[in-house]
């Protein structure tokens, strides 16, 4: 992060062009720490510790919860994208078809997919684990469509485990609690806070369709060329400190792992 350049020149001598040192994969990695963290958390209040753990979808929470069991437990991910094995850390093993799990047991599955993801028939296929955590796609902001379209409950229902858990992340009233959702906001916030201040002419964010460069372009360099951009430039007539703002709005992201106990609605 320190290697970044801070500001420069504006178009006149007057004016600062001012770089946040955060870059939208800061802001990606501290929003799936948090949920990782909540995981963990709920692992150690079961005082259960996987050896064999299954994450479904290996996009951003997927991946970097991988990356962390994988200290203490034999870690396997399955997602439909083979191309989104790039994402996984090289320790962890990597399947594109479901049929290559039915044969194996796991002491803990948790599903990342979110909205349209795995389906109950899959995952009723699979023999059924000691915990199981499904990461609610819905936060305290959604609508009603989004709410419906949800099958967090309906795949906690499904999967018989000893213990189940619902990952919710809640804290800036978002749409969904996805981290792409949860970071646009993020930068939004942080955009309409930077302009408020006293000498800022205005403020920008290189947001990008991140989503379709991976899923659809499958470019996975252009992807962490986008990701790797600073999350916050502004133009201002005086100094001012990008990075304090964005922390600010991140720190009201808050994820956690509610007990399921098989009749929540």
């Amino acid at each position: 992060m320190n290697n970044y350049i801070s500001c420069e020149e504006g178009i006149t001598p007057t004016v600062t062009t001012i770089f946040s040192q955060t870059r939208i994969t800061d802001i990606m990695d501290q929003i799936t720490g948090g949920k990782v963290h909540a995981v963990h958390e709920w692992l150690n209040n079961q005082e259960y510790t996987p050896e064999r753990c299954l994450i479904i979808g290996a996009y951003l929470t997927g991946a970097k919860l991988a990356a962390s069991l994988k200290k203490t437990a034999s870690v396997t991910v399955f997602d439909q994208y083979p191309h989104l094995g790039c994402l996984v850390d090289p320790d962890v093993s990597y399947v594109s078809c479901s049929d290559d799990l039915k044969a194996h047991r796991w002491d803990l599955i948790v599903d990342t997919t979110g909205l349209g993801g795995i389906s109950s028939d899959i995952l009723g296929s699979l023999s059924s684990p000691a915990l199981f955590v499904v990461e609610d796609p819905c936060s305290e902001g959604s609508d009603e469509t989004i709410i419906k379209t949800s099958q967090c409950q309906t795949l906690l229902q499904k999967i018989p485990a000893q213990k189940r858990g619902r990952l919710f992340t809640s804290g800036l009233a978002t749409k969904t609690s996805g981290t792409m959702t949860l970071t646009a906001e993020v930068l939004g916030r942080s955009i309409r806070d930077a302009t408020k201040q006293e000498g800022v002419l205005y403020s920008t964010a290189p947001l990008d369709h991140y989503e379709r460069i991976l899923f659809k372009e499958k470019d996975y360099e252009t992807f962490l060329k986008k990701i790797y951009q600073s999350a916050l430039i502004v133009s201002s007539l005086v100094n001012m400190d990008c990075d304090k703002i964005l922390t600010k709005n991140l720190s009201c992201i808050c994820s956690k792992v509610i007990d399921f106990e098989g009749d929540d609605t």
